[in-house]
C-alpha cells in the first residue's frame, strides 16, 4: 500500500488525493473508534471528536470531495495512530482494521507530509501577520 498522500491547499484546509485503499485504512480506523463503547469523552481523548463527528468524518472520506479542514485531517491522522496504540497485536490489528499497523503508521506520516509540502508550495499561512 502507498503512503504517499497527496494534497492541495484551499481557502478552508486542504484537497486530499487518497487512493481506495488508503480511504478503506482510514474509514476502518475512524469507526474502530466509533464502535468503542467508551463513550464520547473518551473519543474526544482519542481522535479530538465525538462519536457523531468522527461518523461525519467517515463520510466525508467515502465522498468524491476530499477537502478537509486541517482540524479534520487531525482527526484522520489521530484515528490512524490511536488504532495502531489501542489494538494489542498486529494480528488483532489486521483482523480489525483489515490492514496491517505498518501501513496506518505510514498514511499517518503520509497525511502530515502532504499538508507540509503543500503549505511549502503556497507559502505558509500561519507566517502572515
Amino acid at each position: 500500500m502507498r503512503a504517499k498522500v497527496a494534497a492541495t491547499v484551499t481557502r478552508n484546509g486542504a484537497l486530499l488525493r487518497l487512493t481506495e485503499l488508503q480511504r478503506q485504512l482510514i474509514c476502518e480506523a475512524l469507526m474502530f473508534h466509533a464502535d468503542r463503547p467508551d463513550g464520547d469523552r473518551a473519543s474526544i481523548i482519542r481522535i479530538g471528536v465525538d462519536r457523531a463527528s468522527a461518523a461525519r468524518i467517515t463520510e466525508k472520506v467515502r465522498d468524491e470531495n476530499l477537502e478537509f479542514e486541517l482540524s479534520e485531517i487531525h482527526v484522520l491522522f489521530s484515528a490512524l495512530i490511536s488504532a495502531s496504540a489501542w489494538i494489542p497485536s498486529e494480528e488483532a490489528f489486521y483482523e480489525r482494521i483489515g490492514f496491517f499497523r505498518e501501513h496506518a503508521l505510514a498514511l499517518a506520516g503520509g497525511l502530515v507530509n502532504a499538508i507540509a509540502e503543500a503549505s511549502d508550495k503556497v507559502g505558509d499561512s500561519s507566517e502572515k501577520s
